[in-house]
């Protein structure tokens, strides 16, 4: 086997690795980030729908999009009683095109995700430190 293989292989194997059980909520036995990923696609197509940058170049204004970070943040007891059972604050950059400077300039958003039950809402939210997601 080639050194490159060998690298392929143990690459594939440690993503693997990582499908586990982490993530999973006690006793539910469910993944409490289940539905996510489609959540935050969702976003995404909600950004390149609305904003005019993106509108911009027969709609082909936005490029690079990059979920820049995700942090769990405390629910709180209101938050409780109405069924939140994980909130979840993501921030998300893409490059946009100015039409002024006739060039792609750095953009981002920031979201708060709850789920209750199998649904999850989103919430704009203030800016949030891009490596951490911790508020700024």
């Amino acid at each position: 086997m080639s050194r490159f293989s060998t690298v392929i292989v143990a690459a594939g194997l440690l993503a693997l690795g990582g499908c586990g059980e982490a993530g999973k909520s006690a006793g539910a036995g469910q993944d409490k980030y289940a539905g996510l990923d489609v959540a935050i696609r969702g976003w995404h197509d909600s950004i390149v729908a609305s904003d005019a940058e993106c509108k911009a170049k027969d709609g082909k204004g936005c490029q690079a999009f990059e979920v820049a970070c995700k942090g769990e943040r405390e629910i709180a007891p209101a938050e409780q009683a109405k069924g939140v059972t994980t909130k979840i604050v993501v921030a998300m950059s893409w490059e946009g095109w100015d039409e002024a400077r006739a060039e792609y300039r750095a953009q981002s958003g920031f979201a708060e995700f709850n789920k209750v039950g199998d649904a999850w809402t989103r919430t704009k939210v203030g800016p949030v430190n891009l490596a951490s997601c911790a508020e700024v």
